[in-house]
């Protein structure tokens, strides 16, 4: 468009907004005069003229008209007293007013259309000014009132008897509340002018005005009827992404740890205690780290020093210079979490702080609270049968809000959960108590129906649906969904209903047996290149949450085989082989169950055995000093199971001990280095080419070499088990067909000994002689044979036989 055509559409947006109304005095009762905002006579008319020039502009990228109506200020000097102006009424009139203003806002306010981990495609400034206005605006006390009178007009017709203009207006509504939800708010300093400070502030002001008007209950009334009501997928989906970005950003634990019995002044207060104690704690550790190197008074007039290395030369102008780590004058000037396409993505999915007011976090506590209690079961149940028939209304981005925001609940679920089990264990009711609001009841009935091996095989579905397409955030939002289900069925696997336990049973033993949820999950750590570091978090977390329960589950059952049975040509067999054969079968079985359990964990760990999942883990080990103690154990625990050479990254985490935190995460993971560095020397001692495999990343090093016991251990438990052999030997005997014939003479033979079990005997005798001297030998026969006489002697006085 050129200059000419730009100024027609200007004045004639103009022309639109002056004919919609104004105000008028009137004169009250009391005989004052106030200003009242009453609608022209064209007010119908020029809103529709005004949908029709913004469906128009929508094709232009100028977007001429939405930047119009933000510098003449349309919402807030019409729309919004508009609405205001009919809030108190229930008339037809008043009913079209409100549609209209509706049909209006709606796509004044439609989100730009991308990828949510798009990096390349950025939001234009401009507009997303302009929705941060018209949100602004929207803010007023008493406009979500009126739109909600509005829809739930419509929605108190029956299904069947709804016309399309209800069922529009109930979307209409929707997508408005959708619409403001999804814009971001202002990222800006404290120093900025006041009305900015108000827009970067306005998502915990939505929050409490939707709370406040009762649209946070409508939305939860259309998730818990998800199962009752037919062809609401369209609706389901829009309270999918309202809740997706009310939530988004936000800590669970927070949420969570904001007591609603203290009152909201108290929790200011401590809020802003806990926060100036956060921020005391990350300063001191960032001294504690800065001060790995002190100057002295030897070296404070400081000095220029020449490093060499591969024919080059870099001069360094400190005073550590002289006696710190290469290292750390090479690479110490570098930026931490560089982004670009050759290093790491930038993470989409960081912890903000989007809710400072107590009023918001205790709306959005009691939100998350109805939900679960009321909306989870049905509302994801729902959602997931959409999703596997393909419905239309089903984009590729609801994938990944469905994945958020039940990870989300879940752990909000397991934070409750807790606190419900400590209560019931400490806590006695007591008459005339005050009644704690924080104080309710949750269980795993609440997520238990949602939560089963659908919705896990589900979850791993779309891991692969996405690993294949290279969607890293995609992937990340799946596996942290994954991860927190896994967590939450290792609890109900412990829960004291039967229920429950099944449930996990079923879902742990499918897990256990099915090799290709282990090999995707490991192929999820191998893949790793240029991810962002909560890509590599969400990996490694996922990793340990799964081998834990595998491992649980593995040590708590038996891995049961069928066993081939023997050929016999005769089917006749004697009543003692019936009785001794259960016997012996029941002992190998159980050997063979032992022993294929431990050979299938070591078969698991040594899955992991690879350079790429080594690299994968000091990737993120190398941040360590910002590390999260809970990664370190993970980290411990993987190398735990792998034992793999990594020690150039522990000799730079021992150095540098003495400057962390001292932490029972961050102890274990050194106690791990240290021990790990002595199976390695100690095993290089024996094989010496030890050294050229630590150097050689690619190469294949023989783990068996590193746990190999001493000789004296090896020819211990050779000497245990040719006893054990020995005690535990069980002569098996041979039944003929004629010897099976002549029962009476077997029955005469009963006492006589079968070459098998002489053979034992005389052999064991042997042995015996074999171990012992002569002397010791005649000594130990001869009082051998002076207690039994004297035995005989006994048992002759007592029968009267006197004996000389």
């Amino acid at each position: 468009m050129d200059r000419e055509e730009i100024e027609e559409t200007r004045s004639y947006i103009l022309t639109l907004c002056s004919a919609i109304g104004g105000l008028e005095e009137v004169v009250e009762q009391d005989h004052s005069v106030v200003q009242v905002y009453c609608a022209g006579d064209e007010a119908l008319a020029c809103l529709r003229d005004l949908k029709k020039a913004i469906r128009i502009d929508s094709r232009n990228n100028e977007r001429t008209v939405l930047k119009a109506l933000v510098e003449y200020n349309v919402i807030e000097t019409d729309i919004v007293p508009l609405l205001l102006s009919f809030r108190k009424d229930r008339n037809e009139v008043a009913l079209r007013f409100i549609l209209a203003c509706v049909e209006l806002l709606v796509p004044m306010t439609w989100p730009v259309e991308k990828r949510i981990d798009d990096d390349e495609q950025e939001d234009d400034p401009n507009l997303m000014s302009c929705y941060r206005k018209y949100k602004l605006d929207l803010l007023t006390e008493g406009v979500f009132e009126s739109i909600l009178t509005l829809i739930m007009n419509s929605v108190r017709i029956p299904q069947r008897d709804r016309s399309i203009i209800d069922q529009t207006t109930i979307r209409l509504g929707l997508y408005l509340f959708r619409n403001l939800a999804a814009i971001p708010d202002l990222n800006i300093s404290q120093s900025s002018n006041p009305e900015q400070i108000r827009m970067s502030h306005m998502q915990e002001t939505l929050m409490m005005r939707y709370y406040e008007a009762d649209v946070i209950e409508f939305l939860l009334t259309i998730a818990s009827n998800s199962t009752k009501l037919d062809g609401t997928t369209e609706w389901n989906v829009l309270v999918l992404e309202s809740l997706y970005n009310l939530i988004k950003f936000v800590d669970p634990k927070q949420v969570f740890s904001f007591g609603i019995t203290n009152g909201l002044e108290r929790g200011d207060m401590l809020d802003i205690s806990s926060k100036l104690s956060d921020l005391l704690t990350l300063e001191n550790t960032k001294k504690r780290q800065k001060t790995g190197f002190v100057p002295t008074r030897h070296n404070r007039f400081g000095g220029t020093y020449v490093l060499e290395w591969d024919d080059k030369k870099r001069v360094s102008h400190s005073q550590v210079a002289g006696f710190a780590d290469p290292t750390l004058l090479i690479e110490g000037q570098k930026q931490s979490g560089r982004t670009g396409k050759k290093r790491k993505l930038e993470d989409k999915a960081l912890v903000r702080k989007v809710y400072q007011n107590a009023k918001s976090i205790m709306y959005l506590k009691l939100t998350a609270q109805s939900f679960i209690k009321s909306c989870f079961n049905a509302f994801y149940i729902r959602m997931m049968k959409d999703m596997l028939r393909e419905d239309a209304k089903i984009l590729a981005n609801d994938y990944t809000r469905y994945h958020y925001t039940m990870k989300w609940f879940l752990e909000y679920h397991g934070y409750e959960q807790n606190s419900t089990m400590r209560r019931k264990e400490y806590n006695l009711d007591l008459p005339g108590q005050e009644i704690d609001h924080d104080a309710k009841d949750f269980d795993f009935s609440l997520v238990a129906s949602a939560l089963d091996l659908k919705t896990v095989l589900f979850c791993l579905k779309q891991m692969r649906i996405t690993m294949d397409n290279k969607q890293w955030f995609e992937l990340q939002m799946a596996m942290d969904c994954l991860r927190q289900m896994l967590q939450t069925i290792g609890v109900m696997a412990k829960s004291e209903t039967e229920e429950y336990r099944i449930i996990a049973e079923h879902i742990q033993s499918n897990l256990y047996y099915e090799q290709q949820h282990l090999d995707l999950l490991i192929e999820t750590v191998r893949c790793y290149k240029n991810q962002s570091n909560g890509y590599l978090k969400s990996v490694v977390l996922l990793t340990h949450v799964l081998l834990r329960l595998l491992d649980k589950y593995q040590q708590g059952k038996k891995v049961l085989f069928t066993r081939k049975k023997a050929r016999s040509k005769a089917k006749k067999a004697n009543s003692g082989q019936q009785e001794e054969e259960p016997l012996i079968a029941d002992v190998e079985e159980s050997e063979n169950e032992e022993e294929a359990r431990d050979n299938n964990a070591a078969y698991k760990d040594q899955r992991y055995m690879s350079s790429d999942v080594v690299h994968t883990y000091c990737a993120l080990l190398e941040g360590y000093e910002d590390l999260e103690p809970k990664y370190m154990a993970c980290i411990a625990s993987m190398f735990h199971r792998i034992m793999l050479p990594v020690l150039d990254l522990f000799n730079k985490i021992l150095c540098d001990a003495y400057r962390m935190p001292n932490t029972k995460e961050f102890t274990m993971l050194t106690e791990f280095i240290q021990y790990s560095t002595y199976q390695f020397f100690k095993a290089a001692k024996v094989y010496p080419l030890l050294f050229v495999e630590a150097l050689i990343p690619k190469f294949k090093s023989n783990r068996d070499l590193w746990e190999q016991p001493d000789e004296r251990t090896i020819q211990a438990q050779q000497d245990e088990r040719d006893y054990l052999d020995d005690v535990n030997y069980i002569p098996t005997t041979t039944t003929t067909t004629k010897e099976s014939e002549n029962p009476a003479r077997e029955e005469e033979n009963h006492n006589i000994i079968d070459d098998a079990m002489a053979d034992y005997l005389f052999g064991a005798f042997d042995r015996r002689e074999e171990e012992l001297p002569t002397e010791d030998m005649d000594a130990s026969l001869n009082s051998e044979v002076e207690t039994s006489i004297e035995e005989v002697d006994k048992l002759l006085l007592e029968m009267g036989v006197e004996t000389h």
